[in-house]
């Protein structure tokens, strides 16, 4: 600053030297004017000394006496002066950038005064802190000790119920083994004292009868000697032929004897092999007792191994327990001495602040006695000495400070050329970004048109896709062709790292990826496509059309086919939050009936079928006939028209009852989970509305039948996992589901016998496909590569069957005809019925469902 200043003063001096010139010469006055006088020196704060005026004086006078022009002079005078004048400005700038930076300096201490004051604060703030944070880790680290040692304690007396429990049930185990012991020795001494009873019986029998045989014997012998003493006549002939029938009679008595004891030791010897066989039996039990007891004492000898075991853990845990406690132990000791370290500093830390207090106070009375030092400079040299002494180290410490202050405005002019290079730096960017932003608004202006065009352009493909499908609809339906729509559903969770293989290309073609990565995609062409992009709405969009044909006395199918998983259900009926097509064709029935309410009245009946296992059931049927429900008989009407004839129908008034009713008899379909579907349909789901309309002038009777069927998905056992109950239903459901490709396959080729009665779905479809009705089928695919396989079946299937073309026909008749065809059909019901009834079977109630009339 000093020597700026020096420099400015140097300029101003030769400035007046050159102005006192101009001054000398007449001609200099214009020139004059133009130069920097005296004032503008004087506002930038410089003074000039009167010797260098003079000396600036005696230079123009000597430049007066030269020989030089005085035009010449004038010339570079007025140069000089605007030399001059540019120096100044320039000069006067830096003496402000100097300024300025000087105050920046001012700035920069004052913020690093504060900047110490702060860490003053914060050192003493993390001294108290440190210290709260060291007592609470203290206090942290007895309460986990503590803990632990509560833990083992509970640990401990767990483990010793546990042994009194093995204990309990080893004395248990003990107890049955003598029990058992006691019961075999018991009838071992039970059947030894039977087969001794019984062989002391046999033998006391057999002696007897031995001694009548032997008495027997001796009487015949002495009757035979007496009679050979006597002399032969006839009376003893006669009393020798007395005695021989005697003796017969005796013999026979005792063969009968003989015959009964030898029964009697037969049953003897019978029950003695009953006993052995008894104690056969008995020694069996025994064996089987003794290895139990064997079995018994060896689970004893393991429980004892494990209670040795456990006395091991415990005795383990033991010492485990003790050498945590001494390690708690050392740990509470370790904290007893920090805790007196941290005392000791504490009071040091005090007796530190008395010290400092002290040393405060004898600062201030030195400070005192310094004051009163000065007030008697004069009198003492010693204090003059000393405040000799501190002058001049405030001087040294002046000039560090100066030297400390120009260094650091060195730096701040080195930061302040480094941010003035930043500076160009940045201006020449933003130079160039504004550059690039011009020549983005130009370009933008320019896009503006086209991408107009291009917006005007997308919405006239988009009417133009629109019209294209309509049109396409309109002749696919004069010509009775089945409608395919296609419907992509988006990934699931568990298929988020998988590759997409089927995509949508535009309205009416999609592409599916093959395995083989080097094959090209496989294009298929339907009449709608759909993606995770299309919402419920759009779906039902496409499909509003149909609904009005069935009101106008149609017949109308609509069915969802495709791999389990692949989004039928979801299509057909939908959730609370996303409705299907089935409630918004509810609504949409009612709707129209509506409008048109003024020209004709109209009837809404509804009936729902499962086909589970191959076997038809009625969904409304009551609960009271389900014990013995009736046969289901699927039957066609004089114009081809499909009804199931003895079911159950109910007769709905408006949407929300119709929705009731549907809802009732989808809570009674056979769901379950697999492996590739949470909730995934065991079962075909048929619903038929039949919509009797009569116009109230003409009389004519309209009678439209609207089939939604909701097939089960076909599916891979070894995808699915499918087991048991669900395997037999999986193949039930396959089965089905290729009687149904039998029947499209027989009619795309045009063959002369089509097996619809294969199967009662494909009877039940008869006049969707290839009959009377106008077809739509919804074929739902799997976005994933997982499931190639399965997709491509399904999209060839679908295409296979979008060749099939049906007869559409209207039902509709006089009122008269009508009426006419209902009694003939009642009368028909009633005759079956007679004719079932005389044969022994149940009756069933009159009625088809579904027959158009």
């Amino acid at each position: 600053g000093a020597a700026l200043a020096a420099r400015v003063q140097d300029m101003a001096c030769e400035l007046i030297k050159q102005n006192q010139v101009a001054e000398a010469s007449p001609r200099s006055e214009s020139v004059a004017a133009d130069a920097i006088g005296l004032e503008e020196l004087e506002d930038l704060g410089l003074t000039i000394k009167p010797e260098r005026g003079r000396r600036a004086s005696a230079a123009g006078a000597a430049s007066n006496a030269s020989g030089s022009p005085q035009w010449k002079v004038d010339l570079h005078v007025a140069e000089e002066n605007a030399k001059l004048a540019s120096e100044v400005t320039r000069l006067r700038k830096e003496l402000e950038e100097a300024l300025s930076r000087n105050r920046h300096l001012e700035d920069l201490l004052k913020n690093t005064k504060g900047t110490m004051e702060q860490m003053q604060n914060m050192k003493s703030s993390a001294s108290q802190s440190a210290s709260n944070t060291q007592n609470e880790a203290m206090q942290q680290i007895k309460d986990d000790l503590a803990k632990e040692r509560n833990e083992w304690r509970q640990r401990n007396e767990d483990l010793d119920g546990e042994r009194d429990n093995w204990r309990a049930e080893k004395e248990a185990l003990q107890q049955q083994l003598d029990e058992a012991l006691a019961a075999r020795d018991k009838a071992l001494s039970a059947a030894e004292a039977a087969s001794a009873q019984a062989v002391s019986e046999a033998a006391a029998q057999a002696a007897s009868q031995a001694a009548l045989a032997k008495a027997a014997a001796e009487s015949a012998e002495a009757a035979r000697a007496e009679a050979a003493k006597r002399p032969s006549s006839a009376d003893l002939r006669e009393k020798e032929v007395e005695l021989q029938e005697k003796l017969g009679q005796k013999d026979a008595e005792l063969e009968a004897r003989l015959g009964q004891k030898e029964a009697e030791l037969e049953a003897r010897a019978k029950a003695e092999s009953d006993a052995r066989a008894a104690l056969g039996q008995k020694d069996a039990e025994l064996e089987a007792r003794a290895k139990a007891e064997n079995e018994a004492r060896a689970a004893l000898d393991q429980k004892e191994s494990e209670l040795a075991q456990k006395d091991a853990e415990i005795a383990a845990l033991r010492r485990d327990v003790e050498q945590r406690a001494a390690e708690v132990d050392a740990k509470s000791k370790e904290v007893a001495r920090q805790t007196a370290t941290i005392e000791s500093l504490q009071g040091e830390a005090r007796k530190i602040g008395g010290d400092l207090q002290k040393q405060r106070r004898e600062r201030d009375d030195v400070v005192n006695q310094l004051s009163e030092l000065r007030q008697q400079h004069t009198e003492l040299k010693q204090t003059n000495a000393q405040m000799q002494t501190t002058h001049q180290q405030a001087e040294e410490s002046f000039k560090k400070q100066e030297l400390a202050l120009q260094g650091q405005i060195r730096e701040q002019e080195l930061e302040a050329k480094k941010l003035k290079d930043d500076l160009t730096e940045v201006q020449a960017v933003a130079k160039n970004l504004a550059d690039c932003k011009e020549r983005a608004e130009l370009a933008e202006r320019r896009l503006a048109p086209f991408q107009n065009r291009i917006e005007e352009l997308h919405k006239a493909f988009a009417q133009e896709q629109a019209l294209r499908k309509r049109y396409h609809n309109q002749m696919q339906e004069a010509r009775g062709a089945i409608r395919v729509y296609a419907r992509i559903r988006p990934r699931i969770k568990r298929e988020a790292g998988d590759e997409v293989a089927a995509r949508r290309v535009d309205a009416f073609s999609m592409e599916l990826d093959s395995k083989d990565k080097r094959a090209a995609p496989k294009t298929f062409n339907f009449d709608s496509i759909f993606d995770e992009n299309n919402s419920q709405e759009d779906v039902f969009a496409e499909c509003r059309g149909l609904v009005s044909s069935a009101v106008d006395g149609y017949n109308v199918t609509i069915f969802a086919y495709g791999q389990t998983g692949a989004g039928k259900t979801h299509t057909m009926y939908g959730s609370p939050e996303l409705p299907g097509l089935v409630p918004r064709v509810a609504e949409e029935i009612f709707a129209l009936l509506a409008k048109y309410a003024h020209e004709a009245q109209a009837v809404v009946k509804c009936s729902m079928f499962e086909l589970y296992r191959d076997d038809l059931v009625d969904l409304f049927l009551p609960k009271a006939r389900a014990k013995n429900p009736p046969n289901l008989d699927i039957k066609k009407d004089m114009k081809g028209s499909v009804y199931v004839d003895n079911a159950t129908s109910r007769t709905t008034g408006s949407a929300e009852e119709l929705l009731k009713a549907i809802q009732d008899g989808q809570d009674r379909r056979h769901v379950s989970a697999t492996k590739m579907n949470s909730d995934s349909s065991r079962s075909h789901l048929i619903a038929i509305l039949c919509i009797e309309s009569t116009n109230k002038k003409t009389k004519q009777v309209a009678t439209g039948k609207l089939t939604l069927c909701d097939l089960a998905g076909s599916e891979r056992l070894k995808k699915s996992e499918a087991t048991g109950e669900q395997m037999k239903e999986a193949q039930s459901i396959n089965k089905s589901l290729t009687a149904l490709g039998d029947v499209i396959e027989a009619l795309t080729k045009h063959a002369k016998h089509v097996p619809y009665r294969n199967h009662k779905l494909t009877a039940l479809l008869s006049d969707s496909l290839g009959g009377n009705a106008k077809t739509l089928m919804f074929v739902n695919c799997s976005p994933v590569g997982g499931n190639v396989d399965e997709t491509g079946a399904a999209l060839a299937y679908a295409a296979r069957a979008k060749l099939i073309v049906n007869k559409v026909e209207k039902n509709q008749d006089s009122q008269e005809v009508a009426r006419l065809k209902k009694v003939v059909q009642s009368l028909s019901s009633e005759l079956d019925q007679a004719r079932e009834g005389a044969g022994g079977a149940p009756a069933a109630p009159p009625g088809p469902v579904g027959a158009p009339g």
